[in-house]
């Protein structure tokens, strides 16, 4: 894992202001118009008693002092209109940022290297991002704390300046114990982030999957059969047991934090109150001066302990942010490599030729790799069907040829062109991929099949290519037909598909996206010998004219492949045709011998099937005529 940034507060603060700017000019505007109020609010109440005092030892007419008071408290009032409808509004408006945060999020979870998808550092950043918008937290804490922070800041300093004039070495000594309490709190904040906020990552990352595993339909049907309750019951005892054991350090570092803090603070009031009551008994001070003086040290006393207060929680989400920021900027391999990553931005290819050379790959950390020198060719419209057992390194060659993955040694071509070179969403599109394991979205079935929107999908073919499929029937039997949607997460009346459904939807996301490559891994794993015969015949057709490579640890696609390559322990061990595979009587002739037994009962039992249907039929028949003839 690549060291992270760490950004300051100041640094950080303003990133976040930058974003409210960036997303909400009405938000920012909120954010810096209620200190405003709240700080001349705030001094007009330390100096209202003092003018009103001095109107009474002054002999001002009774009058006069009405007026001056009225005026005083409307003004008051106008800035607590001010601040209390910034205040009320700001809820409103950061739903803006709100969303903006949120889609700089997905988006670097959309467009990231898939392998980062399966990085525990790179998950728990983005854990950390998550919680970077949680309400109360990074952005939303810093934000919505940052009026108060301005406010109360700039407080304590008029504050501590008004005493000054007075007594420069007691605003000195105020200001030193104020910045004590600061590194206090600072202490204890960072401390508190790595010891708990980010300890907490992981666990929270295992929470997040045990609840929505246990609310995932695909999982109902298992957790029931065989009865996992208590696997996963036992799962989340251990979690919490982390949980309440890094929350009990956390509580009572809190505890700690704040007697160190109340004791300061005690301190600074019994100096501030000293020093005022001296200076009244000395006779220094007048009533007038001593109710604003007053003020202004209730004013300062409680603006340190708010801006201690709320510096400390700001610097928390701070970290927090810092955490967000780390995430959507979290490098690329690619942003890293040759200038020439991804420049091609126009792939028009009437014919085309992948080839690879001497490629090996490893995961991330890992010192064994998957795939070692494998060398192959993938001419235009061939039919290539990648075989072997399970772990052989089937899919991860098909990752690596979609450019999911890149290379840790060797490369990939396309017509002699280093893949690294083309643009990596350009390049996607080459591809109509059907994976064994088939995700439904909850959206209506024509949005599953070509996410987009309505206005840029087009019916006539979507309603084509389930025909072609198999699987039209099935849905112009729903009332709403294509417009149906699919689970019940947003829709009660949404429906589900079997295993084989979902695989025909697959087979008509392909159809539709008309990739010039059709990649089909292990998409038939699922069904019986005879099913995945008619399956593959349905592929024969589906791609036609097209280049196709088929992976399966079983070997019914070799039969409409020009190509087999046959993987064991991350390398190629056979390679030609089928019928070359067989006169070689290696290690493809043996596993294809195998499985051909299997196919041949299957096929046995079916038409003995077939027999018995056919003389239960024949007696059905001779019995009706028996029993017409007697009538």
């Amino acid at each position: 894992m690549e060291k992270q940034k760490t950004y300051g507060f100041l640094n950080n603060f303003i990133y976040a202001l930058n974003i409210e700017r960036k997303s909400n000019l009405r938000l920012l505007a909120i954010t810096l118009i209620k200190p405003i109020g709240d700080i001349v609010g705030t001094l007009l109440n330390s100096y209202a008693p003092k003018y009103v005092l001095s109107f009474i030892e002054d002999d001002l007419p009774f009058n006069t002092i009405i007026m001056y008071t009225v005026i005083i408290c409307l003004i008051m009032m106008i800035l607590d209109v001010i601040s209390t409808t910034c205040y009320n509004s700001f809820e409103f408006e950061y739903r803006k940022t709100e969303g903006y945060v949120e889609k700089k999020r997905m988006d670097k979870l959309f467009h990231t290297d898939f392998k980062n998808m399966e990085s525990p550092d790179f998950l728990d950043y983005a854990q950390r991002a998550k919680t970077a918008l949680n309400r109360g937290k990074g952005f939303h804490g810093v934000l919505y704390q940052s009026r108060n922070f301005i406010a109360q800041g700039t407080l304590m300093i008029l504050s501590a300046a008004l005493i000054g004039i007075q007594n420069l070495l007691m605003m000195i000594i105020f200001i030193v114990i104020s910045f004590g309490i600061v590194k206090i709190s600072s202490f204890f904040t960072k401390r508190d982030k790595i010891k708990f906020s980010d300890a907490m990552a992981p666990t929270w990352r295992k929470m997040n999957y045990l609840e929505s595993t246990t609310k995932n339909f695909d999982f109902a049907k298992d957790i029931r059969l065989f009865n996992m309750s208590n696997a996963f019951f036992n799962q989340l005892s251990g979690v919490n047991e982390t949980y309440k054991e890094l929350n009990r350090k956390h509580h009572n570092r809190m505890v700690l934090w704040e007697v160190s803090l109340g004791s300061v603070l005690i301190v600074q009031k019994i100096l501030m109150y000293t020093w005022l009551v001296y200076n009244v008994v000395t006779g220094a001070y007048q009533i007038s001066d001593f109710v604003l003086y007053v003020g202004l040290v209730s004013t300062f006393h409680a603006s340190v302990g708010y801006v201690n207060w709320i510096y400390s929680d700001m610097i928390t989400n701070s970290l927090m942010i810092n955490d967000y920021r780390n995430f959507v900027d979290w490098k690329e391999d690619r942003e890293t490599a040759d200038e020439k990553d991804g420049h091609i931005t126009e792939i028009n290819l009437d014919k085309f030729e992948f080839r690879f050379e001497n490629v090996s790959f490893k995961y991330p950390g890992h010192d064994n790799y998957v795939l070692k020198n494998v060398n192959l060719t993938i001419k235009n419209g061939a039919k290539l069907a990648v075989v072997g057992v399970n772990g052989a390194g089937k899919t991860t060659f098909i990752k690596l040829m979609m450019k999911l993955y890149e290379p840790s040694e060797g490369r990939i071509l396309l017509n002699d062109v280093d893949i690294k070179e083309y643009n990596r969403e350009e390049y996607f599109k080459l591809f109509s991929p059907v994976f064994q394991n088939v995700e439904c979205f909850a959206m209506p079935i024509y949005q599953n099949i070509s996410f987009a929107e309505e206005d840029k999908t087009d019916m006539n073919k979507i309603n084509e290519v389930l025909e072609q499929s198999g699987l039209s029937e099935k849905i112009n039997s729903y009332e709403k037909g294509i417009h149906t949607n699919l689970l019940k997460i947003f829709d009660k009346e949404g429906i589900d598909l079997s295993g084989g459904e979902k695989q025909r939807l697959a087979m008509a996301r392909a159809l539709y996206k008309d990739g010039k490559v059709v990649i089909l891994d292990e998409p038939t794993a699922a069904l019986d010998a005879l099913a995945e015969d008619r399956m593959y015949r349905e592929f024969e057709n589906m791609i036609y004219g097209k280049t196709a490579v088929f992976i399966s640890h079983r070997l019914g696609s070799t039969r409409f492949c020009d190509k087999i390559a046959m993987f064991e322990d991350g390398t190629i061990v056979e390679e030609g045709t089928h019928e070359e595979l067989m006169a070689k009587n290696g290690k493809y002739a043996y596993m294809f011998g195998i499985q051909s037994q299997y196919y041949d009962e299957k096929q046995k039992n079916s038409d003995n099937v077939e027999d018995a249907d056919l003389e239960i039929n024949e007696g059905v028949e001779a019995l009706k005529v028996e029993m017409e003839g007697g009538q």
